[in-house]
């Protein structure tokens, strides 16, 4: 079930439905407050973002069109993260209970959810490997390869500023900036403003 197109959606969810703007910058929610709606991002871009207890910033997502937000909060009763428009954006949000009573109805929109899941949760696991490996050069290469795992070419074009990907790596700025050099010295990579290149020898 496309949960962006209203058209397409049963009436009884499309009459919950509510297109939202977010302006970049924007918190949609916070961590820690009430669940009452789950979002998809129509267009833009939004972040996931949990404060742990050393009071330390970890992204946990970064969803693009089409992709939900907020999908564990359908099952729990407070966001377990804040959501915020990394760029201008368009949501639809739904309420909470409205999509919970509808999953026995539409089997389509259970399957649609759980695939969401299925795949923050892989998006997480990917997370956990990058930050597992300790030399920062190969990090980054790592990090490059999955960007185009599921593509034909070896060619990765950055919508987001280095800097927020550098946080997203546990590095600053500085540091992914010399990785990037030492890989691009090494053969493995070419640059070209904010496109990334792999070079054969690195995509093995």
């Amino acid at each position: 079930m496309d949960l962006t197109n209203l058209d397409g959606l049963p009436s009884d969810l499309r009459a919950v439905a509510v297109v939202q703007q977010a302006i970049a910058g924007q918190v949609i929610f916070q961590q820690g407050e009430a669940a009452a709606s789950f979002f998809i991002v129509r267009n833009g871009r939004v972040k996931l973002e949990r404060y742990t207890d050393e009071g330390r910033m970890v992204t946990l997502q970064v969803a693009r069109p089409g992709e939900g937000v907020g999908v564990v909060a359908l099952m729990s009763d407070t966001y377990s993260s804040a959501a915020i428009a990394e760029v201008s954006s368009q949501l639809i949000r739904y309420p909470k209970t409205a999509l919970i009573n509808a999953l026995p109805i539409y089997p389509a929109l259970a399957e649609t959810l759980l695939i969401m899941l299925l795949q923050i949760i892989h998006s997480l696991e990917i997370r956990l490997e990058l930050r597992d490996i300790r030399a920062s050069q190969q990090r980054v290469l790592r990090y490059l390869r999955y960007q185009t795992q599921d593509r034909e070419q070896s060619i990765i074009t950055f919508d987001r500023p280095l800097k927020e990907i550098a946080t997203d790596l546990g590095f600053t700025p500085e540091t992914l900036s010399r990785a990037l050099t030492r890989l691009e010295q090494a053969g493995l990579i070419s640059r070209q403003d904010r496109q990334i290149t792999l070079h054969p020898s690195s995509t093995a």
